[in-house]
């Protein structure tokens, strides 16, 4: 599948929120929830994200696919673990939220993931 530039800022836009939110996610459930099995309800209408909350690696799974997509936007450049550190830093999450009609990372299920499912 050939995508246009647009499309891949798009995506990757959309999966570097996605990334966001599991971290966030992760991180908190090891620290509260250290041991006990707790499955947080999010509201998400191809269950994709509920999906990839249940993957131990699913941030590293994220994680290469915004770099693979950084790849294809510079021609064979990609992040070095530190540039992608510095790249999720740099976000403006605020001006990611509103440009994809959401008020905060909970709201992270309105994002359609569609074309990211066909690329896998």
């Amino acid at each position: 599948m050939k995508l246009t530039p647009k499309e891949v800022d798009e995506l990757q836009e959309k999966l570097l929120i996605v990334h966001r939110f599991i971290s966030q996610e992760k991180k908190f459930k090891s620290f509260y929830y250290q041991g006990i099995d707790v499955k947080k309800s999010i509201n998400d209408d191809q269950g994709m994200i509920s999906k990839l909350m249940e993957l131990d690696d699913a941030e590293e799974l994220l994680k290469n696919c915004i770099m693979e997509l950084e790849d294809m936007k510079h021609n064979g450049q990609s992040f070095t673990p530190a540039e992608f550190h510095e790249f999720l830093i740099n976000q403006d999450w605020q001006l990611l939220y509103k440009k994809y009609g959401m008020k905060t990372s909970e709201d992270v299920g309105k994002l359609d993931l569609e074309m990211f499912l066909e690329l896998l």
